[in-house]
């Protein structure tokens, strides 16, 4: 297993310095070089510096908006830095479109000065981070945005009949609850990218406010109609969450916490499976507003799971060791594929309230199962049509039952 590339030392403990009055700062400030300077009106080299062949990062620029507007992709047309790096820079607090100031010359200078701004972000290599159609994915991740409070036309809900009510209720409340997972699952994991790949930074903000979306209107749904939030569903993150949690003691020593771990095992089959429970959603709503709450959030889930997909793609084809990659995604399939099985699929709080809402009622639930028995084989294949496509087949291997065990 490889070794992390950045270690912070254990903090020693110091004595604190005392906190000078607020006299003694304003003496401070006042004798300071830049209060001076601001004093002389003497400008710095931002204003000083040749617009070419100085300190300036480039001049004369003219983005002009593409078909989706003013976009990455526009701008990154006539930017000296249009295409990011196979490495980042040491430092961490501009964006590859800013020069680095030629004063600081060479890798070690700037390596050592890293440490003012809090180490180097630590997912600095390209093939840990990009995808192939970043600047896109990040753009049509915000343009499809929604808002449910105005494009949803509450005014139009209609009540359900309470057993009805109570079962829609319950699933709304474990979607909930695997829209917090993810938003909690994949937060960390943003600060970490270096801000060479701002695209990437972008799309993961969006993806993250698309989760938080989700769990408002899921909320208003169920708190607007009558009912209100229904029980606890335990084991939806069986397996995920050891996975995308370096905290956690679960597969300690038996899978790499990494980065691409974390988006295989959150995106790619995790999400992948939330889109098909999404799906039933849809299918399983009595109403047309019930099901216009859906259709959204299938569009937002099956981007996230697309970008799962291309993340693994351009790992698998960029990585120094694709036969290592390989093996450690296995392996991390190898333990989330069973668990998820047992206590998300099989999970009674999901599957009841499922058939029970499929059948239209307590009296039809067994049209339900029916309908979930039929609808059942969908969960793995579309998941290993999704690991064929990126070059990762795992039918020979799958610990997923391909058929309904009830």
């Amino acid at each position: 297993m490889a070794e992390p590339r950045i270690r912070v030392p254990p903090m020693r403990p110091v004595e604190p310095q005392p906190v000078p009055s607020a006299e003694e700062i304003h003496r401070m400030l006042d004798r300071h070089p830049e209060t001076q300077k601001i004093r002389a009106r003497k400008f710095s080299d931002w204003l000083t510096t040749p617009l070419e062949g100085g300190l300036w990062t480039a001049w004369g620029l003219k983005a002009k908006p593409d078909a989706m507007g003013m976009s990455y992709m526009a701008v990154n047309k006539v930017s000296p830095a249009g295409e990011p790096p196979e490495i980042g820079a040491a430092r961490l607090t501009q964006t590859r479109y800013v020069a680095t100031d030629p004063r600081i010359a060479g890798e070690e200078i700037e390596r050592a000065i890293a440490p003012k701004y809090g180490l180097q972000r630590e997912l600095d290599r390209k093939y840990d981070v990009w995808v192939d159609g970043a600047p896109q994915l990040a753009e049509e991740a915000l343009s499809r945005q929604w808002r449910p409070t105005l494009h949803l036309r509450w005014e139009e809900m209609k009540p359900l009949s309470p057993d009805l009510e109570r079962a829609f209720d319950q699933f709304l409340t474990y979607l909930i609850q695997c829209q917090y997972f993810c938003s909690d699952a994949m937060g960390p994991w943003i600060g970490r990218v270096h801000f060479d790949f701002v695209e990437i930074k972008s799309y993961l903000a969006y993806e993250l406010f698309d989760y938080n979306l989700h769990c408002g209107v899921l909320r208003k749904r169920v708190l607007s109609n009558g009912g209100g939030m229904g029980t606890q569903v335990d084991g939806v993150d069986a397996g995920v969450l050891e996975t995308c949690n370096e905290a956690s003691q679960g597969f300690e020593g038996e899978v790499e916490r990494d980065f691409t771990g974390m988006v295989f095992a959150l995106d790619l089959f995790f999400n992948g499976l939330v889109l098909e429970m999404l799906r039933l959603g849809e299918a399983a709503a009595r109403t047309p507003f019930d099901r216009g709450l859906f259709r959204p959030m299938i569009q937002d889930n099956a981007r996230h799971v697309a970008w799962g997909c291309k993340r693994i793609k351009y790992y698998l084809d960029h990585c120094p060791d694709r036969e290592e990659a390989v093996v450690k995604l296995h392996t991390i399939a190898d333990r989330i594929e069973p668990a998820q099985a047992e206590q998300h699929l099989l999970n009674p709080k999901v599957l009841e309230p499922l058939a029970m809402l499929l059948g239209d009622g307590p009296a039809k639930i067994e049209d339900g199962y029916a309908f979930l028995r039929q609808f059942w084989p969908q969960f793995a294949e579309r998941y290993l049509a999704r690991l064929d496509a990126i070059g990762m087949p795992r039918r020979d291997r799958c610990l997923m039952p391909l058929e309904a065990p009830f």
